[in-house]
């Protein structure tokens, strides 16, 4: 196969005839028509026995997360039931079809237990048809439990068996079954005349299964709407799914409200023990702080002590006052002058001072006039003494009274003052102590509200979300009878289309003229050579069927092409093919007998190696390889006539000779064809397969054309690419190809292929199986 990978010329797109790609598959139209026919009663017996699914549809309306009226609950954000965006409205999808909330939804259906009606070719579950009702109360082995599946037979109006099995079992009493113990019971006015199948499942495989059933879809455009839709042969079971997939979600909404309030209770009323008992020790601090300090209003008691200090300054500096002046007056006293009065001094001070200084003007006035001796003098002195007396002795009272008031006054200040300069440090531990008492206060004011919110919280119970429309069936989705259908006629057509272009696409036969062309757009067939349907391989002189009228059409186009290389006599024809087996020789033998009608014609047997001419003609295997090894100058020895045309001569291949390609390439091969040329008008050569030996090479050269024969059916395609490559290779500018073995659907005639009035029409019709093929 080196010769061929290596001689394949380029090749050029030709453009698609699509009248003829349709007319090729028209021809099948009988396998159309049945694989239509099968796929249409295919789909019939299908919707016939298809369990139909319907549609079941609810919806809901989650609240949106917000605070209540209740100005108590405008803070309580945390303790909401509602979402708040479209992260958490997601999440909400994700909730409602979670394994938790579906496997409360299959408990409480008993969804883990199915009846199904037995039949031939469907069965249909009962479910609230069924007579009978089941739980499973024990498991033997839950890790390995899937499904079970058991036929129950009825053996009396209270018992049943399972189906190959003799053990009765009695209804509503527990049964051991081989994956663990069962209960059925038979439903109270109905009783169970025929069998009934029974599939138990784990909760697991029912949760896996609503899972992949149910559908969640947020509508756009719709707020917080929610659809759950599911499709079943059950609308009622189908309905009592979602309407309790929607109770159990909003149950587990309620759960989890409840759940976080109670959680928030239990804290609240921990950190209020705490609280309390810290509250408690803050108050007897402060209590202790008070006592042994003697506090009892801080600031009062500080304003009070600055009020006191203050008026006892101003009574000192009074007093102080008036002691310098009692003590002046004192001094003054001590003489005979007047004393000073209105001085602020004590009221019986101030009238005997008064009266004294009346008494000392009076008797200056008198000495002014009398002697000292004078008895009113002496008497006025008398009363002066006594005044002064009087005097002194009051201004001795009221100094030691002012001194006893500014010692008093002064003690009281000392006394003020150190209680204001304790003060600020009893401030500011009140103070530590009063701020832990405040917060301790109103955190356990705040945790008193929140406990009392939730409660409130706790007290109300508003769901999640609001059931809109509860679960509703709209009809039959599946199966769709016109999908189903059309889909049925779809696929009966493109099955055998697909099957044919297939099969086209893996074929690499050639069968038709245009298998040729589309390999080498400029090659040349020169005829095509139908199915030969006669026992005899051979045209006959009277011959007039498609098989002889198509070597009759290959005779005139090889003469014009003779004529057309202006070979007027001896015209010398090589018929050659890829590899054995491709009607080469037959080609050969009856082009020959075609040429003969009026020509003198000779086939020479030119495939020493594997000699074929004698199964046409009887005579004795001596021909070319005696005649190119003898030494006769003329081969008129080794020439016989054919006995089947007088036109026809023949010349075997002989005995068959070690060296093939050295005789082939003697000059006396070429003296041969020479000789030829002068006694015959037509010399044909029947070669050897130029693919598997190279002796046809050194015939090349003497032929005038070649005649490269391919056999529709057998031919590999790349064949034709090899048999291109050995024509450039070689320089053969009149080879041309003979397609042999045509069908007739693979001629450009198909069925009516004919030449004139001969066709196949003429012929015997083939039987009616055989025109699928």
């Amino acid at each position: 196969m080196e010769l061929l990978e290596n001689s394949v010329p380029v090749k050029r797109a030709q453009p698609v005839n699509l009248k003829k790609e349709i007319g090729r598959y028209l021809k099948k139209w009988p396998w159309f028509l049945l694989s239509l026919a099968l796929f249409y009663t295919a789909a019939r017996i299908y919707l016939r026995y298809a369990e139909p699914q319907y549609f079941t549809k609810t919806s809901l309306k989650l609240q949106e997360s917000k605070s209540t009226n209740s100005a108590a609950l405008s803070d309580l954000k945390n303790l909401g039931v509602g979402v708040s965006g479209d992260n958490e409205l997601q999440g909400e999808t994700q909730i409602i079809v979670s394994k938790p909330i579906l496997g409360a939804v299959a408990k409480k259906l008993n969804l883990d237990v199915s009846f199904y009606s037995v039949g031939t070719i469907k069965e249909v579950e009962l479910y609230a048809d069924s007579p009978l009702t089941g739980k499973i109360i024990e498991v033997f082995n839950s890790d390995r439990f899937s499904s079970a599946t058991y036929i129950i037979n009825p053996t009396g109006n209270n018992s049943y068996t399972l189906e190959n099995s003799k053990t009765v079992h009695r209804f509503g009493l527990p049964a051991k079954f081989p994956f663990g113990t069962v209960q059925i019971d038979a439903k109270p006015g109905l009783t169970l005349k025929s069998p009934v199948k029974v599939v138990f499942r784990s909760i697991g495989s029912v949760v896996a299964g609503l899972e992949s059933r149910i559908k969640v879809s947020l509508p756009p455009e719709k707020g917080l709407l929610m659809d759950l839709s599911l499709v079943g042969p059950v609308p009622k079971k189908s309905e009592n799914i979602l309407d309790e997939l929607s109770k159990q979600y909003l149950i587990d909404g309620v759960n989890d409200k409840n759940l976080e309030a109670q959680n928030t209770q239990n804290f609240i009323n921990e950190r209020l023990e705490i609280i309390t008992d810290d509250l408690s020790g803050i108050e007897g601090e402060k209590e202790r702080f008070k006592r042994t300090n003697q506090i009892t209003n801080l600031e009062a008691q500080a304003s009070i002590s600055l009020a006191n200090a203050d008026e006892n300054t101003k009574t000192i500096l009074k007093q102080s006052m008036q002691l310098n002046l009692v003590n002046s007056v004192l001094a003054t006293s001590a003489t005979d002058q007047l004393l000073p009065s209105g001085m602020g001094l004590p009221t019986g001070a101030e009238t005997a001072i008064a009266e004294y200084n009346s008494l000392m003007l009076t008797r200056n006035r008198v000495l002014k006039q009398a002697t000292g001796e004078n008895p009113a003098v002496i008497e006025m002195n008398k009363q002066i003494a006594s005044l002064k007396n009087l005097i002194r002795k009051n201004l001795l009272e009221s100094r030691e009274t002012l001194q006893l008031q500014v010692a008093q006054a002064t003690g009281q200040l000392n006394v003020a003052k150190g209680n204001i300069s304790k003060f600020p440090t009893q401030e500011k531990m009140f103070r530590s102590i009063d701020r832990q008492q405040t917060l301790k206060e109103q955190l356990y004011l705040y945790l008193l509200q929140k406990r009392e919110e939730n409660a409130i919280t706790l007290a109300v119970t508003a769901p999640k979300a609001k059931i809109i429309n509860p679960a509703y069936t709209t009809g039959v989705v599946k199966p769709n009878k016109d999908q189903v259908i059309y889909g049925a006629l779809a696929a009966g057509f493109l099955l055998p289309l697909i099957f044919f272009i297939g099969w086209q696409t893996l074929d690499t036969k050639v069968h038709t003229k245009q298998h040729i062309l589309s390999q080498v757009p400029e090659a040349s067939v020169l005829a095509e050579i139908p199915v030969n349907q006669d026992q005899t391989p051979l045209i006959q002189s009277s011959d007039f069927s498609v098989f002889a009228e198509s070597f009759r059409i290959l005779s005139s186009n090889l003469k014009y092409l003779l004529k057309a290389k202006e070979v007027v006599h001896g015209g010398v024809i090589l018929v050659t093919s890829s590899v054995k087996g491709e009607g080469k020789t037959t080609i050969s033998m009856n082009t020959a007998l075609t040429l003969a009608g009026k020509n003198k014609v000779i086939i020479v047997g030119a495939d020493i190696r594997n000699a074929q001419l004698h199964r046409f003609v009887t005579g004795k295997n001596i021909g070319l390889t005696d005649y190119l090894i003898s030494d006769d100058t003329l081969p008129d020895s080794f020439i016989i006539p054919s006995q089947i045309n007088p036109n026809l001569d023949v010349m075997f291949g002989g005995q068959l000779a070690p060296n093939p390609n050295d005789l082939l390439d003697m000059q006396k091969f070429d003296d041969l064809i020479a000789y030829l040329k002068t006694k015959y008008e037509y010399i044909v050569l029947d070669s050897a397969p130029v693919m598997l030996v190279s002796d046809t090479l050194h015939l090349v050269e003497n032929a005038d054309v070649v005649l490269y024969v391919v056999k529709s059916d057998v031919t590999e395609k790349e064949m034709i690419d090899f048999a291109a490559g050995f024509q450039q290779e070689n320089g053969i500018k009149t080879m041309t190809f003979i397609l042999n073995g045509v069908k007739p659907e693979n001629t450009r005639y198909g069925k009516k292929y004919g030449y004139g009035y001969y066709s196949y029409t003429h012929d015997e019709k083939p039987k009616w199986w055989k025109r699928f093929v």
